[in-house]
């Protein structure tokens, strides 16, 4: 039986989600530094400025100090911004980029090409979100919702997310789970599906023909200065309209432009494989 967190409960809520005081209040600490610049501020002025006890900030900030979020000046007894959060900044800096990048350039693909495109974001090793779409001009075309989720069993996204993986996790978590049949099409043989992830693996691209629905999708993945993959590409049509060679063509097409977009970013081609679309025609 579970019911809403109380007093002395340890959580506090949000939007419906639950929250560690600990780290809510960590936060407070690093945005209310955020904004002093230079000038830094007391223990006293963050207790003022955050609402927090004295005892809970003074743990606070040994902890955050002990792992260099902030620094301390001994002689002014101010606190400032520390260097452990400089790489963190980097890194979130460049996935802005990259992002920024990736729908830069979708924008004039569905003009050109006729079909809806789509840039979804990796929310964790074994699912991604839809964070823009963009349709072509035509009153009817194939939509998808900004904010929707996919899964390693969804069609072309799937894929992609099943190719990024170490080979040997995507054969436990495919051979684990009863693969669902969303349609007569879908590849529910866990041997039949991870033969074809060998293959988005080698050419840099996914397709599902009517696998999750009744239409067609194609989808390459772009991965960060990390080499980790971080955002999908997703081409998605009418059976009518994209199928046969049009298929092959937006695979290579999605995979030009995954390429692009990382040699932009600076990603090394040494940590792009070629499944993540480094090949550029």
């Amino acid at each position: 039986m579970t019911g809403k967190a109380g007093k002395g409960s340890g959580v506090s809520q949000k939007n419906g989600k639950y929250q560690v005081p600990a780290v809510v209040g960590a936060i407070k600490v690093l945005e209310v530094l955020s904004g002093q610049g230079d000038q830094g501020a007391t223990q006293t002025e963050l207790v003022e400025a955050t609402g927090l006890s004295k005892s809970t900030m003074h743990n606070l900030l040994s902890t955050l100090e002990a792992h260099k979020f902030v620094r301390r000046d001994e002689s002014t007894r101010t606190y400032r911004l520390g260097p452990a959060l400089i790489p963190l900044g980097t890194a979130a800096t460049r996935q802005v980029q990259l992002i920024r990048s990736t729908i830069d350039r979708i924008g004039s693909l569905a003009s050109v090409h006729g079909l809806s495109f789509a840039v979804a974001q990796r929310t964790g090793e074994d699912e991604c979100q839809i964070i823009e779409r963009v349709y072509p001009a035509m009153d009817v075309h194939v939509g998808i919702t900004v904010g929707s989720t996919y899964g390693p069993t969804d069609g072309a996204l799937g894929k992609v997310l099943l190719a990024a993986m170490e080979p040997e996790r995507a054969k436990k978590l495919i051979g684990r789970r009863k693969l669902p049949a969303r349609t007569g099409a879908t590849i529910t043989s866990p041997k039949t599906l991870l033969a074809e992830i060998d293959e988005v693996r080698t050419r840099g691209w996914a397709a599902s023909r009517g696998e999750f629905n009744e239409n067609h999708a194609v989808a390459s993945g772009i991965r960060g200065p990390s080499g980790e993959l971080e955002l999908l590409l997703l081409a998605l049509g009418f059976p009518g309209q994209l199928d046969g060679d049009r298929i092959d063509e937006t695979g290579l097409l999605l995979k030009r432009v995954a390429g692009s977009v990382m040699a932009e970013a600076g990603v090394p081609s040494r940590e792009i494989p070629e499944a993540a679309g480094q090949t550029l025609c």
